[in-house]
Protein backbone atom coordinates (compact mmCIF):
# COMPACT_ATOMS: atom_id res chain seq x y z
CA UNK A 1 0.00 0.00 0.00
CA UNK A 2 2.83 2.40 0.86
CA UNK A 3 4.72 1.64 -2.36
CA UNK A 4 1.55 2.10 -4.39
CA UNK A 5 0.86 5.39 -2.65
CA UNK A 6 4.41 6.62 -3.26
CA UNK A 7 4.20 5.63 -6.91
CA UNK A 8 1.05 7.70 -7.24
CA UNK A 9 -0.87 4.93 -8.97
CA UNK A 10 -2.89 2.42 -7.04
CA UNK A 11 -4.76 0.72 -9.84
CA UNK A 12 -5.96 -2.81 -9.12
CA UNK A 13 -3.53 -4.16 -11.74
CA UNK A 14 -0.57 -2.42 -10.10
CA UNK A 15 -1.64 -3.67 -6.64
CA UNK A 16 -1.88 -7.24 -7.98
CA UNK A 17 1.57 -6.87 -9.54
CA UNK A 18 3.02 -5.69 -6.21
CA UNK A 19 1.35 -8.52 -4.31
CA UNK A 20 2.82 -11.04 -6.73
CA UNK A 21 6.27 -9.42 -6.59
CA UNK A 22 6.38 -9.65 -2.79
CA UNK A 23 4.72 -13.07 -2.63
CA UNK A 24 1.63 -11.77 -0.86
CA UNK A 25 -0.58 -13.68 -3.30
CA UNK A 26 0.64 -16.99 -1.86
CA UNK A 27 -0.90 -18.81 1.13
CA UNK A 28 0.20 -17.74 4.61
CA UNK A 29 2.15 -20.94 5.31
CA UNK A 30 4.18 -20.43 2.10
CA UNK A 31 4.84 -16.80 3.05
CA UNK A 32 5.94 -17.91 6.54
CA UNK A 33 8.22 -20.62 5.11
CA UNK A 34 9.81 -18.14 2.69
CA UNK A 35 10.28 -15.62 5.49
CA UNK A 36 11.86 -18.13 7.87
CA UNK A 37 14.19 -19.61 5.24
CA UNK A 38 15.27 -16.11 4.16
CA UNK A 39 15.84 -15.05 7.78
CA UNK A 40 18.01 -18.11 8.44
CA UNK A 41 20.18 -17.27 5.42
CA UNK A 42 20.23 -13.55 6.39
CA UNK A 43 18.36 -12.63 3.19
CA UNK A 44 16.24 -9.86 4.67
CA UNK A 45 14.96 -8.51 1.39
CA UNK A 46 15.54 -5.34 -0.57
CA UNK A 47 14.91 -1.76 0.53
CA UNK A 48 13.34 0.15 -2.32
CA UNK A 49 13.66 3.39 -0.39
CA UNK A 50 17.46 3.06 -0.09
CA UNK A 51 17.91 0.94 -3.22
CA UNK A 52 20.06 -1.70 -1.52
CA UNK A 53 19.64 -4.99 0.37
CA UNK A 54 18.31 -4.66 3.93
CA UNK A 55 21.22 -6.72 5.29
CA UNK A 56 23.64 -4.11 3.89
CA UNK A 57 21.67 -1.34 5.60
CA UNK A 58 21.78 -3.18 8.92
CA UNK A 59 25.49 -3.96 8.67
CA UNK A 60 26.33 -0.37 7.70
CA UNK A 61 24.65 0.87 10.89
CA UNK A 62 25.94 -1.89 13.17
CA UNK A 63 29.20 -0.12 14.11
CA UNK A 64 27.60 3.15 15.30
CA UNK A 65 24.87 1.19 17.10
CA UNK A 66 27.40 -0.95 18.96
CA UNK A 67 29.46 2.14 19.83
CA UNK A 68 26.39 3.81 21.30
CA UNK A 69 25.14 0.77 23.22
CA UNK A 70 28.54 -0.19 24.63
CA UNK A 71 29.01 3.41 25.82
CA UNK A 72 25.56 3.40 27.41
CA UNK A 73 26.22 0.05 29.08
CA UNK A 74 29.55 1.15 30.54
CA UNK A 75 28.20 4.45 31.88
CA UNK A 76 24.91 3.07 33.19
CA UNK A 77 26.45 0.05 34.91
CA UNK A 78 29.28 2.09 36.44
CA UNK A 79 27.12 4.96 37.69
CA UNK A 80 24.27 2.59 38.61
CA UNK A 81 26.49 0.44 40.81
CA UNK A 82 27.95 3.52 42.48
CA UNK A 83 24.52 5.04 43.18
CA UNK A 84 23.19 1.68 44.35
CA UNK A 85 26.10 1.29 46.76
CA UNK A 86 25.60 4.83 48.11
CA UNK A 87 21.89 4.18 48.59
CA UNK A 88 22.54 0.83 50.29
CA UNK A 89 25.12 2.30 52.68
CA UNK A 90 22.69 5.08 53.62
CA UNK A 91 19.54 3.01 53.93
CA UNK A 92 16.48 5.09 54.91
CA UNK A 93 18.53 8.27 55.09
CA UNK A 94 18.26 11.35 52.89
CA UNK A 95 20.84 10.10 50.37
CA UNK A 96 18.90 6.87 49.87
CA UNK A 97 15.64 8.81 49.49
CA UNK A 98 17.11 11.24 46.94
CA UNK A 99 18.69 8.45 44.87
CA UNK A 100 15.53 6.35 45.01
CA UNK A 101 13.38 9.30 43.92
CA UNK A 102 15.70 10.13 41.03
CA UNK A 103 15.80 6.48 39.96
CA UNK A 104 12.00 6.19 39.95
CA UNK A 105 11.66 9.43 37.98
CA UNK A 106 14.24 8.41 35.36
CA UNK A 107 12.65 4.98 35.00
CA UNK A 108 9.16 6.43 34.62
CA UNK A 109 10.18 9.13 32.15
CA UNK A 110 9.65 8.07 28.51
CA UNK A 111 13.02 7.87 26.76
CA UNK A 112 11.82 9.75 23.67
CA UNK A 113 10.55 12.64 25.81
CA UNK A 114 13.78 12.83 27.80
CA UNK A 115 15.76 12.87 24.57
CA UNK A 116 13.66 15.67 23.13
CA UNK A 117 13.93 17.73 26.30
CA UNK A 118 17.71 17.27 26.41
CA UNK A 119 17.91 18.41 22.77
CA UNK A 120 15.76 21.45 23.46
CA UNK A 121 17.77 22.44 26.51
CA UNK A 122 21.36 21.58 25.61
CA UNK A 123 21.25 21.92 21.81
CA UNK A 124 18.66 24.53 20.98
CA UNK A 125 18.70 26.79 24.04
CA UNK A 126 22.31 26.48 25.23
CA UNK A 127 23.97 25.39 21.99
CA UNK A 128 26.38 23.06 23.79
CA UNK A 129 25.74 19.92 21.73
CA UNK A 130 24.63 19.15 18.18
CA UNK A 131 20.99 18.27 17.59
CA UNK A 132 21.67 15.25 15.41
CA UNK A 133 24.22 13.23 13.50
CA UNK A 134 27.28 11.28 14.51
CA UNK A 135 29.93 13.76 13.44
CA UNK A 136 30.39 17.01 11.54
CA UNK A 137 30.61 15.86 7.97
CA UNK A 138 31.85 19.14 6.48
CA UNK A 139 34.92 19.31 8.74
CA UNK A 140 36.57 16.09 7.50
CA UNK A 141 38.19 15.45 10.88
CA UNK A 142 40.77 12.70 11.17
CA UNK A 143 42.59 11.07 14.04
CA UNK A 144 42.00 12.35 17.56
CA UNK A 145 39.96 15.33 16.33
CA UNK A 146 37.45 12.90 14.80
CA UNK A 147 37.27 10.89 18.03
CA UNK A 148 36.56 14.09 19.99
CA UNK A 149 33.91 15.13 17.45
CA UNK A 150 32.14 11.77 17.60
CA UNK A 151 32.30 11.80 21.42
CA UNK A 152 30.80 15.30 21.43
CA UNK A 153 27.94 14.11 19.22
CA UNK A 154 27.36 11.05 21.43
CA UNK A 155 26.87 12.89 24.72
CA UNK A 156 23.12 13.52 24.44
CA UNK A 157 22.18 10.07 23.07
CA UNK A 158 24.31 8.35 25.72
CA UNK A 159 22.84 10.46 28.53
CA UNK A 160 19.30 9.87 27.25
CA UNK A 161 19.63 6.10 27.14
CA UNK A 162 21.68 5.99 30.33
CA UNK A 163 18.87 7.65 32.29
CA UNK A 164 16.64 4.65 31.65
CA UNK A 165 19.21 1.91 32.19
CA UNK A 166 20.70 3.70 35.18
CA UNK A 167 17.46 3.11 37.06
CA UNK A 168 17.64 -0.62 36.42
CA UNK A 169 21.23 -0.98 37.55
CA UNK A 170 20.85 1.27 40.58
CA UNK A 171 17.91 -0.69 41.92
Amino acid sequence: DVLAGEAGSATPEYMAQLRQKFGLDQPIYVQLWNYMSNAVTFDLGFSFRHNKPVSELILSRLGPTLLLMVSVLIVSVGVGIALGAIAARNLNKWKDNVISTIVVLTYATPVFWAGLMLIVLFSVKLGWFPTSGMEKIAEFNTGFARVVDIAHHMVLPVVTLTLFYLALYTR
